[in-house]
């Protein structure tokens, strides 16, 4: 046997880059392999590194996984067992893989957004948040690094499961198609809800306020893991439950997706405004959300409208609308007009900018403003589709104009209602602090009372029995919008203009009030800030010492 020189050897040395290079040849397929996850982990969020770190090496962790287990197992044991004999003949899978959901909801839908929410909200109560927000991170940084955490205890869960999963599909009764479907929408879900516990974490640094939140995001997450549950078994157990045949069905799904989406980057653009510090814009992202929101809304709905040419398709776009519209618009009324020199020094410059892009700024009267301009485009597109349907002579069209009535009442009856709260909020910051929830409250009470008031006052008058609508309900935009759907309104042909022209009078108040706003120009950045841009950003041509032999004569 020949003897092998071991001072030649790769190994000798115990270097552990020749030792690397001896294994792994330099430009193969395992070394870029290698290259590419060194890169990727450098350029990881390092909250996500941390809070991986400290959620799977936690407590809850450890126990949770654990229970995870030895339900599966139990599950397992037990389920066989119920199903034996006929588990050799018989399928059995939906029944397995439905005790299966069972348990892997609790950990994905529970345990997970709420880890997430003490995660931040403990960063908050013990002061650590501070030495974050000091770092070279942004509060985006920050959220997203939560947020990827509470994504990679879902992977591990769902990991912990796969083969009791793969094993129903083994028992049959149950298609592949379907499983996927469920563990899909399950991780979204997740997703959602960790994003919304990250929000429920920044409304409040009061410690009594942390308690009470906590109480109702927990109980919160327990009833939908309920009725997310309960719906999937029930669509595990039927198995003509869903078509997957069906194009119309994706169709729906591809749309409930994109809404999944933008909301989930939503809350987290909200979690990350509430962190940021005082001087930033906290608002324009949010707007531009809002925005694209309200484009995937009117995009599948007219989508769906020319597909199924169905009249309630245009009830259902403005109805949900605006609703959607009378909430956003009481948030943003409730933003403070105050812009740091920081956030001047980014508006727009140019008159056809500020034209545009001013009502994205912070402020009550931009907010309000550019609530009314998405519903005047909502109100312009929905009238554009219902007049294309009764030209064009779509089944849909019954060839009146009822539907016209209710749109406009309906965008109406938010531009009152929200222009009256901002002026009532306009009184109270004369008196005081004004935050965003109070201005919520207030919009909603106006909302209650003029449903509340006018029921209360014909009811005493005509008595509850022999109630009917009168002129007395032009305030009820509840009952109001109900007649107008139905066509009853123009016998009550005063109410809709009344209205008309208080939705004109309230614009143009809330616009006059506006102008301190909308005078915001832009400032011109100090040198000071421009020089410390240059030292933290440096040019290509700094970075290399000069583009040419040339510039170091010039600098000299």
């Amino acid at each position: 046997m020949s003897s092998i020189d071991s001072s030649s050897s790769p190994f000798a040395s115990g270097d552990p880059t020749e030792i690397s290079e001896a294994v792994i040849p330099k430009g193969t397929l395992w070394q870029m392999m290698e290259s590419g996850i060194e890169l990727g982990g450098e350029r990881l969020n390092p909250i996500l590194v941390k809070e991986a770190r400290q959620a799977l090496k936690s407590k809850q962790f450890v126990i949770t996984f654990t229970l995870l287990l030895l339900a599966g197992w139990v599950w397992s044991m037990l389920g066989v067992a119920l199903l034996s004999p006929g588990v050799y003949y018989a399928p059995g899978g939906r029944f397995m893989l439905s005790g299966y959901f069972i348990i892997l909801t609790i950990p994905v839908l529970v345990i997970v957004p709420f880890s997430a929410f003490r995660s931040l909200a403990a960063e908050r109560e013990d002061g650590t948040f501070e030495l974050l927000s000091i770092t070279a991170l942004s509060s985006r940084q920050i959220v997203t690094g939560k947020l990827g955490s509470a994504m990679l205890q879902m992977l591990v869960y769902y990991s912990a499961l796969a083969p009791c999963i793969a094993f129903t599909y083994l028992l049959r009764g149950i298609d592949i198609v379907t499983i996927v479907f469920l563990l899909f929408w399950t991780l979204v879900a997740s997703v959602l809800l960790s994003s919304i516990g990250l929000v429920v974490a920044t409304v409040s640094r009061a410690r009594h306020w942390q308690v009470l939140l906590s109480v109702l995001l927990l109980v919160g997450l327990c009833f939908v893991t309920f009725f997310w549950t309960l719906s999937f078994v029930s669509l595990i157990v039927d198995a003509q439950a869903t078509a997957f045949d069906d194009t119309d069905f994706w169709l729906a799904m591809a749309a409930i997706m994109t809404f999944c989406i933008s909301h989930a980057v939503m809350f987290v653009l909200i979690a990350a405004a509430q962190i940021s510090f005082a001087s930033d814009n906290r608002s324009t992202k949010l707007r531009v959300m809002l925005l694209v929101q309200q484009t995937l809304w009117i995009g599948w709905m007219a989508f769906f409208w020319i597909k199924f040419e169905e009249e309630e398709i245009l009830y259902i776009l403005v109805s949900v609308a605006c609703l959607y519209w009378a909430f956003a618009g009481a948030c943003l009324m409730g933003e403070a007009a105050i812009l740091s020199p920081r956030v001047k020094r980014s508006l727009p410059q140019s008159f056809l900018g500020r034209m545009c892009f001013t009502w994205f700024n912070p402020g009550s009267g931009t907010g309000y403003t550019f609530t009314v301009a998405n519903l005047l485009t909502l109100l312009l597109v929905t009238i554009v589709a219902g007049l294309t349907a009764e030209l064009e002579g779509f089944a849909a069209a019954r060839g009146g104009f009822d539907w016209v009535i209710f749109v406009t009442l309906a965008v109406a009856y938010v531009i009152v209602y929200l222009g009256v709260a901002r002026l009532v909020t306009l009184l109270l910051r004369q008196l005081g602090r004004v935050t965003m929830l109070l201005t919520f409250l207030v919009t909603l009470f106006l909302c209650v009372i003029g449903v509340a008031l006018p029921l209360f006052f014909q009811a005493w008058l005509e008595g509850y029995s022999r109630m009917s609508y009168s002129i007395v309900q032009m305030s009820n935009w509840c009952w109001t919008l109900e007649e107008a759907a139905d066509g009853n309104l123009l016998t009550f042909s005063l109410v809709p203009i009344i209205i008309y022209c208080s939705a004109v009078v309230v614009f143009f108040l809330n616009l006059l009030f506006a102008i301190y706003e909308v005078e915001q120009v832009r400032l011109a950045t100090p040198e000071r800030v421009l020089q410390d841009e240059r030292e933290m950003h440096p040019s290509t041509d700094e970075k290399r010492g000069g583009s040419s032999p040339w510039d170091d004569l010039k600098a000299t």
